[in-house]
């Protein structure tokens, strides 16, 4: 075939996948996030399973449910007894919150917040970002029994896996290296999911002991926020430093405990996410710098927050996929970061 022609159908072939995954994005964003539940919990199950050795497998896949299920609990108890108590101390956020506007208004607006509201479009833009959050935040709560379904239906037919390979690829050569794919895969997934969610614990619990020894308000509720940005590549670190600060803001009367707290929450993140975390990574992303971003945005405008949390390890399946394939291995090789998308050797998982 000639190489136009294939460049134009490999093209037409991205633009109406990415239009499929968005047009289908409420059915396949829960899914998406329920194999993420699926091979954590999976994971966790086999690591107790090797620590607790006198226990059955089913034994230890109970126990993980209940942890994640406890979890999910607890970040539900943290949100809503943050909400309680921002309500409670409303009125002093306010009084501190007009405190620093109201300087802003009389240097750009005619003094009032309406004037400046009209001049910068504060309200709509405010309003667009609360929304957004707000949609992401509801998609995926009232998307939760459905992910929950699928995640039991997920290992309920996880015995029959080893009988629809060999069902699908009755050649054994065609089936060792699907097997060897679908290896390649899981271990990679697995292997980001540990690290992230033991650098995502590292800097929370960091982030948390700055935060409390400031004496922020509901530290507890920020040091989630970032434990879940973590998972977000670039802009979640960023975003953990920012948010915690913007609400020091309204709460601290000077700025010198604001910028010295802020300060220390960027270092902790800059220093884990530029040192340790990169050597643990190793080679289970294998993406360019360039690519990380580039999919990040990708899927963040597919699959909105959903899309944003999952865009790392979506994007490295992407890449494994079309490595198999001689005519779609050139974007693969673009893919990676090292230029060689194939399949490596594997190294057992992380622990989580």
């Amino acid at each position: 075939m000639d190489r136009v022609v294939r460049a134009s159908l490999l093209f037409m072939a991205f633009v109406l996948g990415a239009w499929v995954l968005y047009w289908m994005r409420d059915i396949l964003a829960p899914f998406a996030l329920a194999v993420f539940f699926w091979l954590i919990i999976d994971a966790f199950a086999k690591w107790l399973d090797k620590k607790i050795s006198f226990l059955p497998y089913m034994a230890t896949l109970g126990i993980a449910f209940f942890v994640v299920i406890a979890s999910m609990v607890g970040i539900g108890l943290i949100i809503a007894d943050t909400a309680f108590d921002v309500a409670a101390n409303a009125n002093d956020y306010e009084h501190r919150l007009g405190e620093i506007v109201n300087p802003v208004i009389e240097r750009f607006g005619d003094g009032s917040w309406d004037g400046l509201d009209e001049r910068f479009g504060i309200s709509t833009r405010v309003q667009a970002l609360l929304g957004g959050f707000a949609r992401s935040v509801q998609g995926v709560m009232s998307s939760f029994v459905f992910i929950a379904l699928y995640v039991v239906f997920l290992f309920a037919a996880q015995n029959s896996f080893g009988k629809k390979m060999h069902d699908l690829w009755p050649d054994p050569e065609k089936r060792k290296q699907a097997a060897r794919v679908g290896d390649r895969i899981r271990v990679s997934i697995e292997k980001y999911l540990g690290i992230q969610t033991l650098m995502s614990i590292i800097m929370t619990v960091l982030s948390f002991a700055v935060m409390k020894m400031f004496g922020l308000d509901n530290a507890l509720f920020w040091a989630l926020v970032i434990f879940i940005l973590n998972y977000i590549p670039v802009v979640g670190s960023v975003l953990a430093g920012i948010l915690p600060a913007m609400f020091a803001l309204v709460q601290f009367d000077t700025l010198l405990p604001v910028g010295i707290m802020a300060g220390l929450l960027f270092f902790v993140q800059f220093i884990i996410s530029n040192t340790v975390q990169p050597k643990m990574m190793g080679d289970s992303m294998n993406l360019s710098a360039l690519v990380v971003i580039l999919s990040l945005v990708l899927w963040q405008a597919m699959w909105g927050g959903v899309g944003a949390f999952l865009s790392a390890p979506l994007t490295v399946i992407l890449m494994i996929i079309l490595a198999q394939f001689p005519t779609t291995r050139w974007i693969a090789v673009m893919l990676s970061a090292d230029g060689d998308p194939d399949i490596k050797e594997n190294k057992p998982a992380p622990s989580m």
